[in-house]
């Protein structure tokens, strides 16, 4: 075998090996049954590089984070002084165990290569959610960005809507007032829509707003939400400070709910869900995901060298 031969052949095995590693790694966050939703890359507050100090505090931040994940659903970081401060935040469902919160935090770490070079990004996943950004974002009422998955596919809408709208209603009171009695702000509700079909719907606010800032968190969030869809069998809306989630669904879902899962399993192939942002200058993750992929390679290649 001639040299060059023999280098090739070498490349391809580490190549096979890094891929091998990199599929690994996609195993390992499906085994924790973690459900990827999507995330929004945005641009409005500034860039950053990939060895610059605002990407160090970033991970620093991360990683503070989910040792926090162990023990609470929800908490803030800060790190970092100027336009390298980086002020992040998880969310976790109150309904999943202290370890898949964990697990989801600690996944969305890959996912900060995906925003490549945003210095703001909203993460979101079935089980939590992250943001991060160079402003400040704690203890403040903050409904956008916002980030919708959604799915529509009902024919009577005008009687959909109307069901919807007292369903969520009743469930943003419910979860906004749970506060004074569990401390959580986390509600939902199963509402019989027709023979076959019932309506499971999910609302969450953060520990670190008010009551009234909750309710207003929701309520827009679906309003704008609703203004936007007409007829969305399957609807997710996310924000910093809240998040609401629905099905129609003719299946009782397993708890914990997993809506997009839910959704996929009904639907597929017939419907896939779509996803809009609200807010600003926004950059694609699908662009961000192949740059970090490419990352992952060479870092695996390096680590095979």
């Amino acid at each position: 075998m001639t040299k060059s031969r023999k280098i090739a052949s070498s490349f391809l095995l580490k190549m096979k090996l890094a891929l091998f590693i990199i599929i690994s790694s996609f195993l390992i966050i499906s085994k924790a049954q973690l459900t990827y939703i999507h995330q929004d890359c945005y641009d409005n507050y500034g860039r950053y590089g990939l060895l610059s100090n605002y990407r160090a505090n970033l991970e620093r931040a991360i990683t503070e984070l989910t040792t926090t994940a162990t023990t609470t659903y929800f908490s803030n970081y800060t790190t970092g002084i100027g336009q390298d401060r980086v002020n992040a935040l998880y969310s976790c469902r109150y309904d999943v165990s202290p370890q898949v919160c964990q697990n989801c935090v600690a996944s969305t770490t890959r996912n900060i290569s995906w925003c490549f070079s945003s210095v703001e990004g909203l993460i979101a996943y079935e089980e939590c959610t992250l943001h991060y950004s160079n402003r400040s974002i704690s203890g403040l009422m903050e409904d956008l960005p916002r980030l919708y998955h959604y799915s529509t596919g009902v024919e009577e809408t005008t009687r959909f809507t109307l069901v919807l709208e007292n369903t969520v209603t009743d469930l943003i009171t419910t979860a906004a007032s749970e506060f004074l009695i569990s401390s959580r702000y986390f509600a939902t509700a199963t509402v019989r829509y027709s023979g076959s079909e019932t309506i499971y719907a999910l609302a969450q606010c953060n520990p670190d707003i008010t009551s009234f800032e909750c309710r207003t968190c929701l309520r827009t969030g679906f309003d704008g939400f609703t203004s936007n869809f007409t007829g969305a069998n399957y609807g997710q809306i996310f924000m910093t400070s809240c998040r609401l989630s629905y099905i129609l669904s003719s299946e009782v879902p397993s708890r914990p709910w997993r809506f997009a899962q839910t959704f996929l399993q009904l639907n597929q192939p017939r419907f896939t869900p779509r996803y809009f942002s609200s807010i600003g200058t926004r950059r694609s993750s699908i662009v961000g995901a192949i740059i970090a992929t490419i990352m992952s390679v060479a870092l695996s290649l390096k680590l095979l060298q």
